[in-house]
């Protein structure tokens, strides 16, 4: 029986998006993703979560009738994961998680007063601020191409990953006529203004799986001590790709092995 693998994209980037990534895993893995998280109304983004965390747990559950799974997640989708085995440990067998937004220490602190004042100044604290100001409108396909291709965001992509992106990233404008986002940017901000900042009250340890972080070395997260904080202080190893945050739809192939090469390791542990 192929390994049950459970997967989480990042914030804005439907898992179609992950498809040259995800071919990598056909052959021993029974891989599963929520194509957009946070778009039903049953899971509303809240300030802590918990139903996008309902909606992950929720979705496990159905797709793979109590069998354990290798929670894999990217970013937003990577921090979910890892908040879904804090809740409920039982329906993983390990977890890998990609670059998670995991906001400890002093930061945490002073992003949790920033969010429960309702400060302008959490749209700097976080991407939000530039999320909003992104164009979301294109008259068709071949500018929505030009001008999201050369988009720090998407700068690096692996070609065949950002076509996918786009392929399930944009949809038709029935308002404005043209293209716009799948997922709404004002959505988009909403969940950078919301990750949870409270680690900093919760007990310091790592969730009764086996856990295993990738970060990349042009990471902001990396750079601002995040995974070398959490190795620390949660005991969670992590390990190091090139390239930055989006380094799963940069380099899906080199991404792909490393994540299979973890969970083989983790598996003789």
């Amino acid at each position: 029986m192929k390994t049950a693998l459970h997967f989480t994209h990042a914030n804005g980037i439907p898992a179609h998006s992950y498809q040259q990534f995800f071919k990598h895993f056909k052959d021993d893995f029974e891989l599963k993703a929520i194509p957009m998280i946070a778009m039903d109304a049953q899971y509303p983004i809240n300030h802590d979560w918990r139903y996008l965390v309902d909606q992950i747990i929720d979705d496990i559950e159905q797709q793979f009738d109590g069998r354990k799974v290798v929670g894999l997640g990217h970013s937003f989708g990577s921090l979910l994961t890892l908040m879904s085995a804090y809740k409920r440990p039982d329906l993983f067998s390990q977890l890998v998680i990609m670059d998670p937004p995991f906001v400890i220490g002093s930061k945490s602190i002073v992003f949790e007063l920033v969010q429960k004042l309702g400060l302008k100044a959490v749209n700097q604290f976080t991407p939000a601020g530039l999320t909003l100001k992104r164009t979301d409108h294109w008259p068709d396909y071949n500018h929505a191409y030009q001008s999201m291709r050369h988009n720090a965001l998407f700068r690096h992509f692996d070609e065949a990953c950002f076509q996918d992106f786009l392929e399930c990233g944009l949809k038709e404008d029935t308002i404005r006529g043209g293209l716009t986002l799948t997922v709404p940017k004002v959505l988009e901000a909403e969940i950078f203004r919301t990750v949870p900042a409270w680690w900093w009250r919760t007990p310091r340890k790592a969730p009764n799986v086996p856990v295993h972080l990738i970060s990349a070395e042009q990471s902001p997260f990396y750079k601002q001590g995040f995974p070398q904080a959490m190795q620390k202080t949660y005991q969670i190893d992590y390990s190091l790709m090139q390239g930055g945050h989006m380094f799963p739809l940069e380099q899906p192939d080199k991404t792909a092995a490393l994540v299979k090469k973890i969970i083989a390791a983790q598996k003789q542990d």
